[in-house]
C-alpha cells in the first residue's frame, strides 16, 4: 500500500468528522461509501470499521460538547442500554444478507433520509430553550429513549452507521431538546451503541489497525473543525447542504448495486 492509498484514508476519515461534528450524525452515513469506493476496504470489514471510527470520533465530540453542558448524560444513557443490544443483532443479521444487497439497501435508506431531512421543517432549529424531557425528564421520556434506542441500534449494526441521523430529530422532536443539546447527546450515543456492533462484527471482520488509526485520525481533526461550523453557518443551510450530499450517495449506491443485482 502506498502513500496515495493512506492519503485516501486519512482525507475519507477527515470527512466523516467534519459532518458528525456539525450534525451530529451526518458522518456516519458516508464512512461505509467512502471506505469501500475510495479507499478500497470491504464490506465486511468497511462497516467493522466505520463503527470503530465513528464510535471513538463520536466519544470525542461528546466530551467536547459536555464541557460547554451540551450532554445530556440520562437520555443517553437510556438509549445506549437497548441500542447496545439492538446494535448486536443487526450485526449479525448483516452477515446473513449479500454484501450488493446490503449496499443497495444502504442507498434507499440515505434517500429516503436525504428527502426527509431535506423537506422537513425544524421548527426547534432557532430556539435555545429546553422544554419536555430536556426539561424534566419522567419515566415517559425514558420509555421513548429506551424504544427509539433499539430502533437506532439495528440500523446500527446492520448498516455500520451511527444513527445520529435519526437520534437527533428523535431528540429534538419527541423529547423538545435544543439542537446544540441533542447534536451533544446524540455524539454520546453513537458512541456507546457503535460498542454492540463492533462486538458483532469483530468475530467475522478483519481490521487493518494502520488504515483503521489513519482513518480515525483523519475523523478527529475533521470533528474539531466541524464542531465549530454550528455556530457559524445557518442551521437550516447545513442541514438542507448535507442532505444533498446523502442524496448523491445514496443515489449512487443504489445505481452501482442495483445493476449489479439486475445483471
Amino acid at each position: 500500500m502506498d502513500f496515495h492509498y493512506y492519503l485516501l484514508a486519512l482525507l475519507s476519515g477527515g470527512l466523516v468528522g467534519l459532518l458528525l461534528g456539525s450534525t451530529g450524525g451526518g458522518g456516519s452515513l458516508v464512512a461505509i461509501p467512502l471506505l469501500v469506493y475510495v479507499v478500497g476496504v470491504p464490506v465486511q470489514n468497511a462497516t467493522a470499521m466505520s463503527l470503530i471510527v465513528v464510535g471513538y470520533s463520536s466519544l470525542f465530540g461528546a466530551w467536547k460538547e459536555s464541557r460547554q453542558q451540551q450532554v445530556h448524560v440520562v437520555s443517553a444513557l437510556l438509549f445506549s442500554v437497548t441500542g447496545m443490544i439492538g446494535a448486536w443483532v443487526g450485526a449479525h443479521g448483516h452477515q446473513l444478507v449479500p454484501e450488493t444487497l446490503v449496499l443497495f439497501s444502504f442507498g434507499n435508506l440515505l434517500l429516503f433520509i436525504s428527502v426527509w431531512t431535506f423537506w422537513k421543517n425544524y421548527e426547534g432549529e432557532h430556539n435555545d430553550i429546553p422544554s419536555g424531557c430536556a426539561k424534566e425528564f419522567s419515566v415517559r421520556c425514558a420509555l421513548k429513549a429506551l424504544a427509539f434506542g433499539w430502533g437506532v441500534g439495528l440500523l446500527t449494526g446492520f448498516f455500520g452507521v451511527g444513527g445520529g441521523f435519526l437520534i437527533v430529530p428523535a431528540l429534538m422532536f419527541l423529547m423538545g431538546f435544543p439542537i446544540r443539546l441533542a447534536i451533544g447527546t446524540s455524539l454520546l450515543i453513537i458512541a456507546l451503541i457503535s460498542i454492540g456492533g463492533v462486538a458483532g462484527h469483530l468475530k467475522v471482520a478483519y481490521l487493518d489497525f494502520v488504515l483503521t488509526g489513519l482513518v480515525l485520525l483523519g475523523s478527529l481533526l475533521g470533528l474539531m473543525f466541524g464542531s465549530q461550523v454550528t455556530g457559524s453557518i445557518p442551521v437550516h443551510h447545513l442541514r438542507r447542504g448535507v442532505a444533498t450530499f446523502i442524496g448523491v450517495i445514496g443515489m449512487m449506491l443504489i445505481l452501482v448495486n442495483g445493476w449489479h443485482l439486475l445483471f
